[in-house]
């Protein structure tokens, strides 16, 4: 934390390791992100957005779910030296509980909100006729509007953006999922209260008291639905304009790529680990590895694209430098290939210096 910059964006947020083992303390059952009925380890972890490096991490229980343990990581921050870093989480994160506090300790923040909640969806009505101008872009196809208020019990900065295109894809989506329902609908003769609940957001379902049903689609509530498609929004503290808060926001996927690659390229979607203390030093082991996976895309992106290498094309690449053992005991390493050379190369070394690394 030391390297950060003093007015840094650090980006909040968590993934989930699962375990088949029945040894590890912290390993519960709760909300399992990979959908998967399996026991799991919770992992927060804090990146530093301009330097797009992991900084620091912690591991809790399964059980316990983003919203309530968010107080407890920001209780590191004095230790960590974080004194003027504004934090950027995604929507799982927002509470009454955690605006508040986050009020109350005077930490600048960006999060994601529901669209759902109330005083959001009296945010979106408030611009809602105004926010298609030209004068209102913020980005290409975007455009965005910002509403001062009380939020979530505490005053603060609601910025809406609305995107056209993706509107028109959710209002698709939304169109085939009620048309997917009501073809289960059709297929049912009888129907339970319980089950009527699942319907509710898209059908006036009338029940009978024999179990029969009668249902016609209930356009109000699709309309609504429908209406605030396209619309997402971002509640901070700060007094950044949209622009700039959405810039920040937007950045903030490099720990979910990073979380991504932990899983699937770091061969981390099961601990492997039968006990707490051989899982703490695993966890360690994935916490170096992010830096390093990270750090590989920050250098060869430019390269990646260009050559249209995936991280996994690179990893291959680099494993077909081969190290001939001699009976003597001496090394040696053959020719590297062009591909090679320049990959090194953004990395900061030379053929040169892989030759010195191999040799005794």
């Amino acid at each position: 934390m030391a390297h950060q910059a003093d007015n840094e964006h650090i980006a909040y947020d968590v993934t989930s390791f699962s375990s088949y083992a029945s040894g590890i303390a912290e390993t519960e059952w709760g909300y399992n992100r990979d959908k998967e009925k399996l026991p799991q380890i919770n992992f927060g972890c804090y990146l530093g957005q301009k330097s797009g490096l992991p900084v620091f991490y912690v591991t809790y229980p399964g059980s316990i779910v983003d919203k309530s343990h968010m107080p407890y990581m920001m209780a590191y921050n004095e230790s960590l030296g974080i004194t003027k870093a504004c934090f950027v989480m995604d929507k799982g994160f927002c509470s009454t509980t955690n605006v508040e506090y986050m009020h109350s300790e005077e930490l600048p923040y960006i999060m994601g909100v529901e669209t759902s909640h109330k005083s959001t969806r009296a945010a979106i009505d408030e611009v809602r006729e105004s926010m298609v101008s030209m004068r209102h872009i913020v980005s290409t196809g975007i455009y965005a509007r910002c509403v001062s208020s009380r939020f979530y019990g505490k005053p603060a900065t609601m910025h809406i953006f609305f995107d056209p295109d993706l509107a028109e894809r959710r209002r698709r989506d939304l169109y085939r999922v009620v048309e997917s329902k009501e073809e289960l609908l059709c297929q049912l003769e009888q129907l339970t209260k319980r089950e009527a609940k699942r319907y509710q957001n898209y059908f006036k379902i009338t029940l009978n008291a024999d179990g029969t049903f009668r249902y016609v689609r209930d356009y109000e509530k699709i309309d609504e639905i429908a209406g605030n498609c396209g619309y997402f929004c971002l509640l901070t503290n700060t007094g950044s304009k949209s622009a700039e808060i959405l810039s920040v926001y937007r950045r903030k996927d490099v720990i979910e790529k990073g979380f991504d690659d932990l899983k699937n390229h770091i061969d981390m979607k099961r601990l492997r680990t039968h006990a707490s203390h051989t899982t703490d030093g695993k966890m360690f082991c994935a916490f170096i590895a992010l830096i390093v996976a990270l750090e590989m895309v920050n250098r060869l992106s430019a390269f990646m694209k260009e050559k249209s290498m995936s991280k996994d094309t690179v990893i291959s690449e680099l494993e077909k430098i081969k190290i001939v053992f001699m009976n003597n005991g001496k090394r040696l390493m053959n020719p590297v290939t062009k591909t090679q050379r320049t990959i090194l190369e953004l990395c900061g070394f030379s053929q040169d210096d892989l030759k010195s690394y191999f040799d005794y």
